[in-house]
Parts: structure tokens; C-alpha cells; sequence
């Protein structure tokens, strides 16, 4: 089987989805991700670039995310949340294992640094707290 691939910085966003996203299209498939993950915990494959979630995304570009024009791009996202939690790019992992790896290593000022200027945060979606309180509840269930 084709192991799936996952953006690191999506193991903060998929604990905090509620169904409200870009487009039906995107919240749609983000939904399916997060239950096939949550359900079957498959082995990913951790990249900082497009992954099964970004396919359906109206900022996905063929050269990359149309987000990555600027500072803090999402690959610049994905790349310090890699090095926070330890993992290489290309780092093949289960679901569950690596949240639990971002859940031990993650701070608020880390959360505060990848997710400060996202959009769903500034709309006030996510905190650090509710991404800690979701991920205990996936990890603890």
C-alpha cells in the first residue's frame, strides 16, 4: 500500500478542524482525512510540501502553496515543526505517534510562532490550549 503523506504542520490543524475551511471541497476532504487518520492511524510519510489534505485546497498551486510567496511561508511552518518535534522530512511514522511526539515537545511559544498569523487563528478557531485539550482527547480516547 502507498503510504500516505502528511505536512507536519497539519498535526496541528487536524485536531482543531470543525468542519469550516476554504471551501466545501477542502472542508469536505479535510474531514475524511482527519477521520481515516483518527480511525485507521495508517503510517505517513512527514514532508513539507503538498500532502492528501493540500489536494483540495484553492490555495494549491503547481509550483507549491500559493501561501509560500511570503514570510512564514506554510513550508517554513512545516520545516520548524519538524525540527521541533525531531523528525526528519520523509519521516514515516503512525498518526498517533506523532502527535504524541509534537503533544511532549510543543510550547505555547512554539504554537504562538507557527500559527500566530494563520487565518484561523486570527478568526479565533484555535488556541494552544484547545489544540492541547484535542490532542489529549485523540491520545487519551
Amino acid at each position: 500500500m502507498h503510504t500516505k503523506r502528511l505536512r507536519f504542520h497539519h498535526l496541528l490543524c487536524l485536531p482543531l478542524f470543525k468542519g469550516e475551511g476554504y471551501s466545501d471541497d477542502f472542508s469536505v476532504n479535510m474531514q475524511s482525512v482527519k477521520e481515516l487518520l483518527e480511525s485507521e492511524g495508517p503510517t505517513l510519510r512527514f514532508v513539507c510540501s503538498s500532502d492528501m489534505i493540500c489536494q483540495s485546497c484553492p490555495n494549491r498551486r503547481k509550483s507549491g502553496c500559493a501561501l509560500d510567496d511570503r514570510e512564514g511561508s506554510v513550508s517554513d511552518k512545516d520545516k520548524r515543526l519538524a525540527d521541533i518535534s525531531g523528525f526528519e522530512e520523509d519521516t514515516e511514522l503512525g498518526y498517533f505517534d506523532a502527535l504524541k511526539a509534537v503533544r511532549r515537545k510543543m510550547t505555547a511559544e512554539d504554537f504562538t510562532s507557527l500559527c500566530g498569523e494563520c487565518r484561523w487563528n486570527k478568526m479565533g478557531l484555535c488556541s494552544y490550549e484547545k489544540w492541547l485539550e484535542n490532542a489529549d482527547a485523540l491520545l487519551n480516547r
